[in-house]
Protein backbone atom coordinates (compact mmCIF):
# COMPACT_ATOMS: atom_id res chain seq x y z
CA UNK A 1 0.00 0.00 0.00
CA UNK A 2 2.86 2.34 0.84
CA UNK A 3 4.49 1.64 -2.54
CA UNK A 4 1.25 2.45 -4.37
CA UNK A 5 0.98 5.78 -2.52
CA UNK A 6 4.59 6.66 -3.43
CA UNK A 7 3.96 5.84 -7.10
CA UNK A 8 0.73 7.86 -7.15
CA UNK A 9 2.55 10.85 -5.67
CA UNK A 10 5.59 10.49 -7.92
CA UNK A 11 3.62 10.52 -11.19
CA UNK A 12 2.16 14.04 -10.92
CA UNK A 13 5.42 15.39 -9.51
CA UNK A 14 7.36 13.87 -12.43
CA UNK A 15 4.84 15.26 -14.92
CA UNK A 16 5.13 18.73 -13.38
CA UNK A 17 8.93 18.60 -13.51
CA UNK A 18 8.88 17.55 -17.21
CA UNK A 19 6.34 20.24 -18.03
CA UNK A 20 8.42 22.89 -16.27
CA UNK A 21 11.67 21.71 -17.85
CA UNK A 22 10.15 21.83 -21.34
CA UNK A 23 9.88 25.63 -21.10
CA UNK A 24 13.67 25.80 -21.06
CA UNK A 25 14.10 23.67 -24.19
CA UNK A 26 14.78 25.39 -27.53
CA UNK A 27 11.94 26.31 -29.89
CA UNK A 28 13.80 24.97 -32.92
CA UNK A 29 16.25 22.29 -33.89
CA UNK A 30 19.51 23.24 -35.59
CA UNK A 31 21.87 20.43 -36.59
CA UNK A 32 25.14 20.89 -38.45
CA UNK A 33 27.60 18.20 -39.56
CA UNK A 34 30.69 18.49 -41.73
CA UNK A 35 33.06 16.20 -43.60
CA UNK A 36 36.20 16.73 -45.65
CA UNK A 37 36.30 14.92 -49.00
CA UNK A 38 39.36 14.55 -51.19
CA UNK A 39 37.46 15.43 -54.38
CA UNK A 40 36.93 18.98 -55.68
CA UNK A 41 33.44 20.54 -55.26
CA UNK A 42 32.64 19.89 -58.95
CA UNK A 43 32.91 16.13 -58.35
CA UNK A 44 30.95 16.13 -55.07
CA UNK A 45 28.14 18.44 -56.19
CA UNK A 46 26.33 16.00 -58.56
CA UNK A 47 25.79 13.47 -55.74
CA UNK A 48 23.99 16.09 -53.65
CA UNK A 49 22.19 17.96 -56.44
CA UNK A 50 20.48 14.90 -57.96
CA UNK A 51 17.84 13.19 -55.80
CA UNK A 52 18.33 9.87 -57.62
CA UNK A 53 21.86 9.77 -56.16
CA UNK A 54 20.72 10.18 -52.54
CA UNK A 55 19.90 6.50 -52.12
CA UNK A 56 23.58 5.74 -52.82
CA UNK A 57 24.85 7.67 -49.77
CA UNK A 58 22.04 8.81 -47.44
CA UNK A 59 19.91 6.77 -45.01
CA UNK A 60 17.09 6.94 -47.56
CA UNK A 61 18.12 3.58 -49.01
CA UNK A 62 17.17 -0.09 -49.06
CA UNK A 63 20.01 -1.13 -46.73
CA UNK A 64 18.57 1.12 -44.02
CA UNK A 65 14.95 0.20 -44.84
CA UNK A 66 14.45 -2.80 -47.18
CA UNK A 67 10.82 -1.81 -47.81
CA UNK A 68 11.77 1.65 -49.12
CA UNK A 69 10.19 2.91 -52.34
CA UNK A 70 11.45 6.06 -54.12
CA UNK A 71 9.54 8.33 -56.50
CA UNK A 72 11.13 11.25 -58.36
CA UNK A 73 9.55 14.33 -59.92
CA UNK A 74 10.38 17.60 -61.58
CA UNK A 75 13.78 18.05 -63.18
CA UNK A 76 16.36 15.34 -62.51
CA UNK A 77 18.60 17.76 -60.66
CA UNK A 78 18.73 21.23 -59.19
CA UNK A 79 15.94 23.56 -58.16
CA UNK A 80 12.53 21.91 -58.42
CA UNK A 81 13.81 18.32 -58.28
CA UNK A 82 11.77 16.15 -55.92
CA UNK A 83 12.25 12.91 -54.06
CA UNK A 84 9.39 11.09 -52.34
CA UNK A 85 9.90 7.99 -50.24
CA UNK A 86 7.91 5.48 -48.30
CA UNK A 87 9.25 2.78 -46.01
CA UNK A 88 8.21 0.79 -42.99
CA UNK A 89 11.23 1.87 -40.96
CA UNK A 90 11.93 5.39 -42.24
CA UNK A 91 8.30 6.41 -42.84
CA UNK A 92 6.97 8.66 -45.59
CA UNK A 93 8.41 11.94 -46.71
CA UNK A 94 9.24 14.33 -49.48
CA UNK A 95 12.29 16.40 -50.30
CA UNK A 96 12.07 19.39 -52.66
CA UNK A 97 15.21 21.15 -53.87
CA UNK A 98 14.64 24.89 -53.42
CA UNK A 99 18.03 26.26 -54.47
CA UNK A 100 20.98 25.01 -56.47
CA UNK A 101 24.05 27.14 -57.08
CA UNK A 102 26.80 25.09 -58.71
CA UNK A 103 29.19 24.00 -57.26
CA UNK A 104 28.70 25.48 -53.81
CA UNK A 105 25.13 25.37 -52.45
CA UNK A 106 22.11 23.08 -52.48
CA UNK A 107 19.06 23.88 -50.36
CA UNK A 108 15.96 21.77 -49.80
CA UNK A 109 12.71 21.51 -47.90
CA UNK A 110 11.88 18.14 -46.32
CA UNK A 111 8.36 17.39 -45.13
CA UNK A 112 6.19 14.52 -43.97
CA UNK A 113 2.50 13.96 -44.71
CA UNK A 114 0.25 15.54 -42.11
CA UNK A 115 3.07 17.52 -40.50
CA UNK A 116 2.87 21.31 -40.86
CA UNK A 117 6.52 21.84 -39.95
CA UNK A 118 9.34 21.17 -42.36
CA UNK A 119 13.07 20.63 -42.18
CA UNK A 120 15.04 23.21 -44.13
CA UNK A 121 18.38 21.83 -45.19
CA UNK A 122 21.39 23.26 -46.94
CA UNK A 123 24.63 21.79 -48.20
CA UNK A 124 27.57 24.15 -48.51
CA UNK A 125 30.64 22.98 -50.43
CA UNK A 126 33.88 24.90 -50.00
CA UNK A 127 37.03 24.14 -51.91
CA UNK A 128 40.08 23.63 -49.73
CA UNK A 129 43.56 22.54 -50.64
CA UNK A 130 43.27 18.87 -51.52
CA UNK A 131 39.49 18.60 -51.50
CA UNK A 132 36.12 19.90 -50.36
CA UNK A 133 34.63 20.76 -47.00
CA UNK A 134 30.94 19.72 -47.07
CA UNK A 135 28.75 21.27 -44.38
CA UNK A 136 25.21 19.92 -43.98
CA UNK A 137 22.90 22.09 -41.90
CA UNK A 138 19.28 21.28 -41.05
CA UNK A 139 16.78 23.43 -39.17
CA UNK A 140 13.17 23.01 -38.13
CA UNK A 141 10.83 24.93 -35.86
CA UNK A 142 9.01 23.04 -33.14
CA UNK A 143 5.42 23.54 -32.13
CA UNK A 144 5.27 25.56 -28.94
CA UNK A 145 3.87 22.80 -26.75
CA UNK A 146 5.69 21.02 -23.93
CA UNK A 147 5.30 17.63 -25.60
CA UNK A 148 6.61 18.89 -28.97
CA UNK A 149 9.65 20.43 -27.28
CA UNK A 150 10.38 17.18 -25.42
CA UNK A 151 10.01 15.20 -28.66
CA UNK A 152 12.35 17.73 -30.27
CA UNK A 153 15.21 16.37 -28.14
CA UNK A 154 14.76 12.93 -29.75
CA UNK A 155 14.20 14.43 -33.19
CA UNK A 156 17.46 16.38 -32.93
CA UNK A 157 19.34 13.19 -32.04
CA UNK A 158 17.75 11.39 -35.03
CA UNK A 159 18.57 14.25 -37.42
CA UNK A 160 22.18 14.39 -36.21
CA UNK A 161 22.61 10.61 -36.52
CA UNK A 162 21.11 10.52 -40.03
CA UNK A 163 23.34 13.42 -41.14
CA UNK A 164 26.45 11.71 -39.74
CA UNK A 165 25.56 8.44 -41.49
CA UNK A 166 24.78 10.29 -44.70
CA UNK A 167 28.08 12.15 -44.78
CA UNK A 168 29.95 8.95 -43.95
CA UNK A 169 28.08 7.26 -46.81
CA UNK A 170 29.07 10.10 -49.17
CA UNK A 171 32.68 9.84 -48.02
CA UNK A 172 32.67 6.08 -48.55
CA UNK A 173 30.97 6.35 -51.97
CA UNK A 174 33.42 8.94 -53.26
CA UNK A 175 36.40 7.11 -51.77
CA UNK A 176 35.40 3.86 -53.48
CA UNK A 177 34.64 5.70 -56.73
CA UNK A 178 38.07 7.32 -56.68
CA UNK A 179 39.80 3.95 -56.16
CA UNK A 180 37.96 2.45 -59.15
CA UNK A 181 38.90 5.30 -61.52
Amino acid sequence: MKLLRIVLLALPVSAAVLLGASHFLPAEIDVQQAVFLQQPPEEVYPYLNNPTEWQRWSVLNKQHDPSMIHLYGGPLQGKGARLQWSGDRIGDGQLLFTESIQPGTIAYRQSQPGDTSAILGIFTLQAHKGGTQVVWRQQTALRQTPLAKLQGVLQKYKMRTEAEKGLQGLQKLLGVRKLKS
